[in-house]
């Protein structure tokens, strides 16, 4: 079942836009059918003082090229009207001082989609028919992000790694409130100390009213009894969280970090199908969360490796039995039809050609058109990447895409793909 793609409001900014979870079906809305022009800014940003500095003056520079490029065919209202969005988002100071490692707004009229991006992006600013979403495919298809568990009994935090070079050493926090809510899920929420439980017995007050307001255990059970049942009604609540705010939008991975008994209890209830076998045994209290990503990589690394070999496998299979391809025009016909299940595709390659998305057809050698908007100061060329189109076109057809490395690549097309149906 696909959920509507996550969204949160930038927290106590002042701005009505949202900063979209980055997964396929984001994407998949951004691939969808949306009024022309269609906007799209994408650039690298900086986490600290003083390389954000100039992320706000290049992010103002490609906002121009936009506004160049619409000015040779769109009124000065119409401009404005479209334009307002990226005036404001550069405007909200917050936000720059929250960026990451990439920035991607898209635009559309009735449309804005803003995402944080764990990796930085080449500068570009784009008008045209549709969204420049590839550097998003391209992210996505790597399978190399994951969330974090962060788990005590009495509170639970959540976060976002990738295992990408460059940022393997951070791990971002995943929102689990609305905004203005507590960045943690805590005990509080689900239990209440003051609820009695049948083998609580409240202690009367004696002549000196000593002992007002405290708990003796008896009856059915003990003390360590009713910390269980509170222990358990708490990591159910966890889960209910975790899984219906974060991995049903993210889809991706989930590694656990908790004390043997606790993950073993949470690991004995948790009906989240994203959460790995393999998690990592520490107390949290005694961890900084900057020592977190180099205990938790090693775990999602050897996930990612079984994934991959289990893709691998099932191309084999698929291709023995003969629903699967590695000539990139087939790909393309099966890809546009919608046959396809899943592309692999090399990581990092790029296929200079034209796909027509109505037909399959290819064309690899096809003049690349001009287009006014630009990066830095020369005008861009809008090119298409093939593998790049292939992987926009599976996922729009609700196939998956995983990236590879060449080695790793089981043909020499850059592309291998299994069908559906033959």
């Amino acid at each position: 079942m696909a959920f509507p793609p996550r969204s949160f409001p930038l927290p106590l900014w002042g701005n009505p836009l949202s900063v979209r979870s980055l997964s396929p079906e984001s994407v998949r809305d951004l691939l969808g059918e949306h009024p022309a022009p269609c906007l799209s800014l994408l650039m690298p940003t900086h986490r600290k003082v003083p390389d954000n500095l100039v992320d706000r003056p290049a992010y103002h520079h490609l906002v121009e090229a936009l506004e160049m490029a619409l000015s040779v065919a769109h009124s000065r209202a119409v401009i404005e009207e479209l334009l307002e969005p990226f005036h404001e988002l550069g405007e909200t100071f917050r936000f720059w001082e929250h960026a990451r490692d990439g920035l991607a707004v898209f635009a559309a009229a009735g449309t804005t989609r803003v995402f944080l991006l764990p990796t930085p992006v080449k500068p570009l600013a784009l008008v045209a028919r549709r969204f420049h979403t590839l550097p998003l495919v391209r992210l996505i298809a790597g399978a190399e992000r994951y969330n974090v568990l962060v788990l005590t009994s009495r509170e639970a935090h959540v976060y976002e790694g990738c295992l990408r070079e460059g940022a393997a050493d951070t791990l971002d926090p995943v929102p689990l409130h609305d905004s203005g809510g507590p960045p943690e899920i805590g005990r509080a929420e689900s239990v209440d100390a003051e609820t009695w439980q049948p083998h609580r017995v409240q202690r009367g007050m004696g002549p000196s009213g000593l002992g007002a307001g405290s708990v003796v255990h008896g009856g059915a059970g003990s003390k360590q009894d009713d910390i269980d049942a509170d222990t358990e009604i708490f990591l159910r609540h966890v889960d209910d969280v975790v899984h219906d705010r974060v991995s049903r939008h993210s889809g991706l991975p989930l590694v656990l970090v908790a004390l043997p008994r606790l993950a073993a209890m949470f690991r004995g209830l948790s009906k989240n199908s994203l959460l790995l076998d393999e998690f990592v045994p520490h107390d949290v209290h005694l961890l900084p969360v900057g020592d977190l990503p180099a205990l938790v990589a090693p775990v999602f690394a050897r996930a990612r490796e079984r994934l991959v070999e289990a893709e691998l496998h099932r191309f084999a299979v698929a291709r023995d039995r003969g629903l699967g391809a590695g000539d990139l025009s087939d790909i393309a016909r099966a890809a546009v039809a919608g046959k396809v299940s899943l592309l692999l595709v090399e990581k990092d390659r790029f296929e200079p050609g034209w796909l027509d998305r109505a037909t399959g057809t290819i064309e690899p050698d096809g003049e690349l058109p001009g287009d006014l908007s630009r990066s830095g100061d020369t005008p861009a060329l809008r090119t298409e990447d093939l593998l790049g189109g292939l992987a926009e076109t599976v996922l729009l057809h609700g196939g998956d895409v995983l990236a590879l490395e060449k080695i790793r690549m089981p043909t020499e097309s850059g592309a291998a793909a299994i069908y559906r149906y033959a």
